[in-house]
């Protein structure tokens, strides 16, 4: 059992913890000495196995990021899907059947793309499709690791959906020549040679920040998918051997890509964050990210506006009509709340209740959003044109266990409600209402649109935070009292003037 010790200057205790000679390549220090931030010794003692297990997880992490199964690079993976490619091809191109067979199966393929708010799509890992990119590389005598998998999986998908296109115009009866033949590489005869010294990989270095710092699930898994992005771009994974030149390569790329100067700031930050507590812990000698980040630059009108009546009308109107719950009720909670989708799926049913006087939205803390909920939670009336479209009626509809969920038709096997909300509304906004405008997103214009209108009402800005979740404290009094966050009849007085775009039914 490791005792507690006490720091000779600072009278603090903490425990110490060789690390051992196989892990130090890896985890890049002799010794683990956690703080146990107190002078008490009974105190110092009761917290100790707690710290010593978090140690000890660290070099589980650490030990797994030695040996681990082999990383392909992209060249590598884009070979791997050529094969799939040409495969698949000669099996379907001689009789590839109708060619509406093959616009459904893109349809499907699809539906592994999440539409962001900026109008990007990114890919929805989903373990069916993991378990199939695994099995065909190992198939091939490859063993991949978790990250390998992943892109692959990403990767396959890609390949399919030009499968599909081609495949339906061998249906139409065009057999010129394939262009996407010569897009893949050829596959090399025999593997490059491994590593021989231990690589730091990301995922190893994150899973040490986090057993340490205990960031919030959304930051975890936010700065998951940047170090895999990195990896992605660069083609290798190992934190050691990232330079300030490959910040900038991985910079340049990410531009071309499409990618905004605000996700690109904001990714390279997250690295940064990570490499400078790396750095502080002696894991890494110095931080590639520092002072990489491209400076942010707002000029003219913001990149995404809120819905215009008209718009918000045939939103809402189409939205009457729908038997799905999520399209009946999410587009107008949105309009007359302000409120994110992921606050609205996560809710229970118990979280529609009563509350001085008027009937309300109880949002409250997620894991998810633990590292905000003090801005987020808060106490959100119900507009009176959302009572006369017959919400409440919906909610008592609902299984009674007031622990169920507001949307229990809403789920999911793999990923979470906000991303499937977000792409199945999506998806609704853009085919059926028929609103492309790149300048609305689909959930997030509601929120734009719910400022401008409380503007115009002329209600308080304190009022409109208690309503939107935002953060804004205006004033050294802002912390005091309770607030119009739990002021729900209060904040019902400017809510109630914001008008229905649509007459009631």
């Amino acid at each position: 059992m490791i005792r507690p010790t006490k720091h000779p200057r600072t009278g603090i205790y903490h425990v110490r913890k060789a690390v051992p000679a196989a892990l130090r390549g890896v985890v890049g220090k002799r010794e683990w000495i956690e703080n146990l931030g107190t002078k008490d010794p009974d105190e110092a003692k009761r917290l100790a196995p707690a710290a010593v297990t978090r140690i000890e997880a660290m070099h589980r992490v650490a030990l797994s990021a030695i040996g681990t199964p082999r990383r392909l690079t992209q060249k590598e993976l884009m070979a791997y899907a050529g094969e799939w490619y040409r495969e698949f091809m000669g099996a379907w191109e001689d009789d590839p059947g109708d060619v509406e067979g093959w616009e459904r199966w893109q349809d499907i393929l699809s539906d592994n793309l999440d539409e962001e708010d900026d109008g990007s799509r990114s890919y929805l890992y989903r373990q069916p499709d993991m378990d199939e990119a695994a099995s065909y590389l190992r198939g091939r005598g490859v063993s991949p690791d978790r990250e390998t998998i992943r892109t692959f999986s990403r990767v396959l998908n890609s390949v399919k959906h030009r499968a599909a296109r081609k495949l339906a115009e061998r249906a139409g009866g065009d057999y010129s020549p394939d262009p996407n033949l010569i897009t893949f590489p050829a596959l090399r005869s025999t593997p490059p040679a491994e590593p021989t010294t231990p690589t730091l990989t990301w995922a190893a270095l994150l899973a040490l920040w986090a057993a340490e710092r205990r960031p919030a699930a959304a930051t975890q898994k936010k700065y998951g998918a940047v170090s895999r992005t990195i990896v992605r771009v660069l083609g290798f994974d190992d934190v050691r051997r990232v330079s300030p030149q490959d910040v900038v390569t991985f910079k340049q790329a990410r531009l071309a890509e499409g990618t905004s100067v605000k996700t690109l700031s904001d990714d390279i930050l997250a690295a940064g964050a990570v490499s400078a507590w790396a750095v502080k812990n002696r894991i890494l000698t110095d931080n590639p990210f520092k002072g990489l980040a491209p400076a942010q630059v707002k000029r003219g009108e913001a990149s995404r506006q809120g819905y215009s009546d008209e718009e918000a009308r045939r939103i809402l109107a189409a939205s009457r009509v729908e038997t799905n719950p999520l399209l009946r009720w999410t587009p107008w909670l949105m309009a007359f709340t302000g409120a994110r989708i992921s606050e609205l799926v996560e809710m229970k049913r118990g979280h529609v209740k009563q509350e001085a006087g008027v009937a309300i939205l109880d949002i409250r803390p997620t894991k998810d959003r633990e590292g905000k909920n003090a801005t987020f939670q808060r106490m959100l009336p119900l507009h009176p044109a959302v009572l006369s479209e017959g919400f409440l009626s919906y909610v008592a509809g609902l299984p009674s266990d007031p622990n169920g969920p507001l949307f229990p038709s809403l789920q999911v096997k793999r990923g979470t409600l906000a991303a499937k909300a977000a792409t199945d509304i999506g998806r609704w906004i853009r085919k059926t209402v028929g609103i492309t405008d790149a300048a609305k997103a689909p959930n997030h214009s509601w929120r734009h649109r719910m400022e401008d209108e409380l503007r115009k009402v002329r209600a308080l800005p304190e009022v409109q935070d208690a309503i939107t979740g935002r953060h804004n404290p205006r004033n050294a009094g802002a912390g005091y009292g309770r607030g119009f966050r739990g002021m729900p009849d209060e904040v019902l007085k400017d809510l109630a003037r914001v008008p229905s775009p649509l007459p009631p039914k």
